[in-house]
């Protein structure tokens, strides 16, 4: 029987060196031309981490970052998702649906006065699962999207945190530097789900992934947008906060 993993959010301050080696082997584990030296530019770049962990060992971990470059306004927040790897031993768990969406409710407790939108690279469909997983409504999507803020939303942040990397008429992010691209057998297994709605719409929308293409997606974070166990989580994150 699978092992449970433990959830810790921690601010990116108490990150120690050890756990950023084992982060780090993680990112290697599953990409391509991920030099140390990214990911640690990347990691330190947000505010905090979300690491899980079984008998001290940690197998999978995401990162949040909180308006960044100044990208949040006077009526709303953004919440951009950093690098996300869960080992493959432990694909298919729940913990990183549940423990992000606590991670949210717990953000979005310290500001609830404002929206929060969820800003998110996708450069494999497993991440742009999450959408439609969590979300009734969100960009980019194969069935009509009804807030037209969120194009507007992508469009802005992108063009603030990519310049012109960021193809606004594709909707997608092409690095002039690889910064990390799926390993091949990520990249057969995206096409071998070709024939999901959703991994063929993300195949469509970004057909250069497999060099590290990133599809810009966002959603608002809300009670009313959130569904299934997302919401139940997220509510428990602004009720009970986990820092």
């Amino acid at each position: 029987m699978k092992s449970e993993l433990t959830y810790t959010l921690i601010t990116k301050d108490k990150v120690h060196e050890l756990d950023i080696n084992r982060m780090y082997f993680l990112m290697d584990e599953s990409y391509d031309h991920v030099t140390r030296k990214i990911f640690e530019k990347d990691l330190f770049a947000k505010d905090y981490v979300g690491i899980m962990t079984h008998e001290g060992v940690i197998h999978g971990f995401t990162t949040y970052a909180v308006n960044p470059h100044n990208s949040g306004t006077d009526t709303y927040n953004i919440l951009f998702s950093g690098d996300t790897i869960i080992s493959p031993d432990y694909w298919g768990s729940q913990i990183l649906l549940e423990s992000w969406s606590r991670t949210v409710g717990t953000l979005m407790s310290k500001d609830p006065d404002k929206k929060w939108y969820w800003y998110l690279l996708s450069k494999g469909h497993r991440t742009y699962m999450y959408l439609p997983l969590f979300f009734a409504d969100y960009y980019p999507s194969p069935f009509e999207t009804k807030d037209a803020s969120f194009k507007m939303i992508a469009d802005k942040c992108s063009t603030l945190f990519y310049g012109d990397q960021y193809i606004q008429e594709e909707g997608v992010v092409k690095f002039t530097e690889n910064l990390g691209a799926l390993k091949k057998e990520l990249i057969e297994a995206t096409y071998k789900k070709k024939k999901s709605t959703f991994a063929s719409f993300f195949l469509e929308k970004n057909p250069g992934f497999y060099k590290g293409d990133e599809l810009v997606c966002v959603s608002e974070i809300s009670r009313e947008n959130m569904i299934r166990n997302a919401r139940k989580c997220v509510i428990e994150g602004i009720e009970n906060p986990l820092i």
